[in-house]
């Protein structure tokens, strides 16, 4: 048992239960800006350095911006284009916070992190701003994660 009281299993059930809590009173008090803001720097912080050092290492020796997406979509599977677009694409949801949660239980609200680690990922390897807007989520009750990268 933990300190608190908790067993491994009533300390995830308790933090998703806090979690859940903490994104409907977000939902409740703050406009739709701020909220994504506050949930994408918390993404922020989830993104590995290993992982845009590997994917600016890519972009350093690709001629172009085309030829690295291509490349640092073989190492990272999650990466698609579809014609001119990228996307990073999840089959399912990988965030250990939430992704026991059932599907419909949180809101989508939580899915801005996400966001913010991907700004992140691109931002880090590219040097320069980057717009990610997520089109859908297994949170919110969709197949699919799927975040569109303008780069």
């Amino acid at each position: 048992m933990s300190s608190a009281g908790f067993g491994v299993s009533g300390m995830a059930k308790h933090s998703e239960r806090w979690i859940t809590w903490l994104i409907a009173t977000m939902d409740e008090c703050l406009d739709e800006e701020t909220k994504a803001r506050m949930l994408e720097q918390c993404g922020r912080q989830c993104q590995s350095e290993s992982l845009i050092k590997k994917a600016k290492k890519i972009y350093e020796k690709s001629k172009n911006v085309d030829e690295f997406l291509e490349e640092f979509g073989q190492v990272y599977g999650n990466l698609h284009r579809e014609e001119d677009e990228v996307y990073i694409k999840y089959p399912k949801c990988y965030c250990p916070n939430v992704n026991k949660i059932p599907p419909g239980k949180l809101s989508a609200t939580y899915c801005n992190c996400s966001r913010g680690w991907a700004k992140a990922l691109f931002e880090g390897t590219l040097g320069r701003p980057v717009k990610v807007i997520m089109e859908e989520s297994i949170v919110k009750g969709d197949e699919q994660c799927k975040f569109r990268i303008i780069l």
